[in-house]
């Protein structure tokens, strides 16, 4: 997938038509900016030789919450790199033990009701289960942090705890490129409500919807430029704005 916009480091968007993850390039050392699913596998070392680089120049995956299509390759590339894995602490249980998401996740209505109003929208978590998400496997050793701060990663990235989707969402900033990665606590395509445009995802895959509010309040007070979702195209009006209109679109 074509490459997103960045001032000095290169970013590549990867995954397909529903799923996003990102591959940062420093320079010195590669970041994953999560981790998509299972059978991403290929078009990760596609990526790779494309750049010339080995996997093991991946020195750190960092994880915006513990949904199996952020976190299917994080323990094949931890083992194939030794890259650190970099979650919030409250989603480290959900990476320990993936198959059971349910035991530490509980969204806030049930997706039967929005499968009945627009059957088109079940394709989406179809498409998940298709390409191996019920398949993740748990992610043997994490690195964790509990509040906003820089992490020891190369870029320098600054963690914002975003909670909404889950209790550990994490938007993750390059302030000197000016780059968000909001995993799913504000994206671009909401395919089960059927939504384009900067917004929150349905109550069928948020555990939390007046904390998903509060959190797009917080990261627009950060002047950023650009914001890479985890689902939908890349957002290129500031990422104060896309909250602003994620906001007003309101909650489904």
């Amino acid at each position: 997938m074509a490459a997103a916009p960045s001032s000095t480091h290169a970013i590549h968007r990867l995954g397909d038509h529903l799923v996003n993850f990102y591959l940062v390039d420093t320079g010195a050392a590669l970041v994953l900016v999560d981790a998509g699913l299972p059978t991403h596998w290929d078009g990760l070392m596609g990526a790779l030789r494309r750049l010339g680089r080995p996997v093991t120049d991946i020195a750190a995956v960092m994880i915006t919450h513990g949904h199996p299509d952020h976190v299917g390759l994080a323990e094949r590339v931890r083992s194939a790199s030794g890259a650190d894995v970099w979650v919030h602490e409250s989603d480290a249980p959900i990476l320990a033990e993936p198959r059971w998401l349910k035991t530490a996740w509980q969204p806030e209505r049930s997706l039967l009701g929005y499968a009945i109003r627009r059957p088109s929208g079940l394709r989406a978590p179809l498409h998940l289960a298709r390409r191996g998400a019920l398949r993740t496997p748990a992610v043997r050793e994490l690195r964790t942090f509990s509040a906003d701060q820089q992490l020891d990663v190369p870029g320098h990235p600054l963690a914002v705890h975003t909670p909404s989707h889950t209790h550990g969402s994490t938007s993750y900033l390059f302030p000197d490129n000016s780059i968000a990665f909001t995993g799913d606590a504000l994206v671009t395509h909401d395919a089960v409500a059927g939504r384009v445009g900067p917004c929150v995802i349905c109550r069928a895959f948020t555990q939390d919807s007046r904390a998903a509010l509060a959190s797009l309040d917080k990261i627009a007070e950060h002047e950023i430029a650009t914001v890479l979702p985890g689902h939908g195209e890349p957002w290129t009006h500031g990422l104060a704005e896309a909250a602003r209109q994620a906001v007003a679109s309101g909650i489904r």
